[in-house]
């Protein structure tokens, strides 16, 4: 199953930050589950000197919307703009070790 995940996030009522990132369900999970083993606060970088903190996960999580698309669309995404397109603000590679060693890495992005 394909999905575009769109990230729509509003910092300090300025400006909203818009994402988005074509995903397999294996992947979104991946992220979702690195995510919550990840420690919070966190800092997310999106601009030179602009960055939200987000205290929780759940906080941080309410800011993605996840559909579910066909191949086909996924291939004009692709086409388009490509597997990704503007600011997604995701959290990287912060989980603790353990997490790496129990789950491994990100999915292989087979798109």
């Amino acid at each position: 199953m394909l999905l575009l995940v769109k990230f729509e996030g509003d910092w300090a009522d300025e400006m909203t930050i818009y994402g988005f990132h074509v995903m397999t369900e294996k992947q979104w999970e991946f992220k979702k589950n690195e995510i919550m083993h990840t420690p919070f606060p966190q800092e997310v970088d999106f601009g030179t000197n602009e960055a939200e903190t987000y205290e929780d996960p759940e906080e941080y999580l309410e800011n993605f919307k996840v559909t579910e698309i066909t191949v086909t669309e996924a291939e004009i995404v692709n086409r388009l703009f490509g597997t990704y397109y503007g600011r997604f603000a995701i959290i990287e590679g912060n989980a603790p070790k353990e997490f790496y060693e129990e789950y491994g890495h990100y999915p292989k992005n087979d798109l």
